[in-house]
């Protein structure tokens, strides 16, 4: 018991460092992505704002804005809420930041897009050095953006839409794009104090997860039972546990999964299209059955890969396995979230009775053959390469280019000289995108022109026409191990993106591998197409290719 005792301090004290931020941040209905709360210290309720510092419509906005009556903003105004020059700004929303820039009449402002479908922007009082985060980094409710300095005041801007500059178009246009700050933060924290949400503890309205007789207990029971009658071992199941009540911050609650819209729903953090909001939903609330179903059908091949590499693993280390292969934060989540990770599953081993169930091949491998796999995660059909052998998708390729995160620095410029070799690539080595899905395809045994012979551009013609390397096929058809390309004009330098898709096609939700991207000059990192490929996707040509095997 004495040793139990320190398991669960030491998560406790894990919990509450990793939470970081401020007192008034609160886990709302939206996972890892749900807390809000002020971006600034001393904040009074309702907040307030100088004379068309304020969100929306008024006679005092089109004084100050050369006759334009809306404001898509609000203005915290220096000598009010305790706010003043040298004040930190705070993020008012976990998310990630995806660009850090100047503009002309923003200054430097900061982008930060969330998981749910929100995106916040900080502007109009830093100077570069007032700045304290970067591109691809990740941020908690509370964490620090920056030092306010310029201009008397900070302006917050809160829209749905992804990309900057759309939304920046209607800077002056009441039409829906831009939110009102103050109304969206009062929602989310209201939110999160009717649902009890308190971080990765999975206390709250449910309770705490490890003790016996609450609400989030049995859930975590019935999660961990689900996962070891079709055939995982204990550990593999506290793996799993330990990923959703150590960093996801469900708090076991069930309905979270009725969350749709692009946002990641759901003890398991999936996005529910409206195929599993109609066929999976029993009642008001999902089931813990449902929510496994759902992961299952989704990414069958993830969770055979799982299970195949942990039968004899830790659940520590089946903890970390879960987070790299079905998560997929970025990479400076893992690092963050990865001891949380690994702490709450050797708890859920213990609690769950872990150490006695071993893994049964025969029972995952019903479950897999339901879902059109084998065992090992490969594809139980025939390949079917319509006269040219372009085959099915190929999970391999997933896994040669997640191999490669957080390898090279983005640069134009081609050539394995560049990066070492295709057997032993140098992790500070440079190649744009095209290089790295060249490098990736060349590794896992496909086509592919000599000396990474090919741009963006190139690339769509050949799936599109000679099929010398790739073949064009229809969004219906594209899964993990497909490659995505869009092209403006001619796709040549900043005009052309691709990537490696990580997941059955969602649209501008499926996960990608890519270089450059959203992750700039930080390599090969994690994103989605909306934020990977920005208005090359919205506005440009979108060619989805399967590689061609040799």
């Amino acid at each position: 018991m004495a040793l139990l005792g320190i398991i669960i301090f030491l998560v406790i004290l894990i919990v509450v460092i990793i939470g970081g931020g401020s007192d008034d941040c609160s886990s709302g209905d939206s996972g890892a992505s749900g807390n809000w709360g002020w971006p600034f210290d001393g904040v009074k309720d309702p907040p307030q704002a100088l004379d068309g510092g304020k969100f929306g419509d008024s006679a005092a906005s089109a004084s100050v804005r050369h006759g334009h009556t809306f404001h898509d903003g609000f203005d915290w105004s220096f000598g009010l809420n305790g706010v003043h020059s040298g004040s930190t700004v705070k993020a008012v929303h976990d998310g990630t930041v995806t660009r850090v820039a100047y503009a002309n009449g923003l200054d430097y402002y900061v982008w930060v897009h969330s998981d749910d479908g929100y995106n916040e922007v900080y502007q109009e009082t830093f100077d570069k050095d007032d700045i304290k985060v970067h591109e691809g980094q990740h941020v908690n409710c509370g964490d620090t953006i920056g030092t306010a300095h310029l201009n008397g005041h900070m302006h917050l801007g809160i829209t749905k839409e992804n990309d900057f500059g759309k939304a920046e178009l209607k800077a002056f246009t009441n039409d829906g794009t831009w939110l009102d700050p103050i109304k969206t933060i009062e929602d989310g924290m209201k939110s999160s104090s009717s649902k009890g949400g308190s971080g990765g503890s999975g206390a709250g309205v449910t309770g705490d997860w490890t003790r016996a007789g609450t609400k989030a207990y049995e859930t975590a029971k019935a999660v961990f039972e689900g996962w070891v009658s079709i055939g995982m071992s204990g550990a593999e199941a506290a793996g799993i546990i330990g990923n959703i009540g150590g960093a996801e911050d469900t708090g076991f609650v069930l309905n979270q999964a009725e969350i749709g819209g692009g946002s990641g729903g759901g003890l398991y953090q999936f996005t529910p299209s409206s195929k599993y909001l109609n066929d999976k939903k029993s009642d008001k609330s999902w089931s813990v059955k449902n929510q496994q179903e759902v992961v299952m059908d989704l990414e069958p091949g993830t969770i055979n890969g799982y299970f195949q590499r942990n039968k004899n693993s830790s659940a520590a280390d089946c903890a970390t396995d879960w987070m790299n292969s079905y998560e997929r934060p970025s990479p400076y989540a893992r690092a963050q979230t990865n001891s949380a990770r690994r702490a709450a599953a050797e708890k859920a081993y213990i609690l769950f009775g872990g150490a006695d169930i071993k893994a049964k091949d025969s029972l995952l491998g019903v479950a897999a053959n339901g879902a059109g796999l084998s065992i090992n995660g490969t594809s139980d059909n025939p390949d079917c390469d319509d006269g040219v052998d372009a085959g099915s998708a190929d999970g391999n390729i997933v896994d040669v280019a997640k191999s490669l995160l957080g390898y090279f620095h983005y640069g134009q410029v081609h050539g394995t000289a560049n990066i070492g070799s295709v057997d032993h690539p140098n992790r500070n080595g440079v190649t744009d995108c095209s290089g790295f899905v060249w490098l990736v395809l060349t590794k896992a045994g496909y086509k592919t022109p000599a000396n990474m012979g090919w741009f963006t551009g190139s690339m769509a013609a050949d799936a599109k026409g000679s099929h010398q390397w790739l073949k064009q096929i229809s969004p219906n058809e594209a899964q993990a191990g497909d490659v995505i390309i869009c092209n403006e004009g001619s796709g040549a330098g900043n005009a052309g993106h691709t990537a490696i898709l990580e997941e059955n096609w969602k649209g501008g939700n499926t996960k990608v591998i890519e270089e450059g991207g959203s992750g700039g000059s930080g390599g090969v990192n994690e994103s989605n197409v909306s934020m990977a490929f920005g208005s090359l996707f919205t506005n440009g040509e979108t060619v989805i290719a399967r590689p061609i095997k040799k």
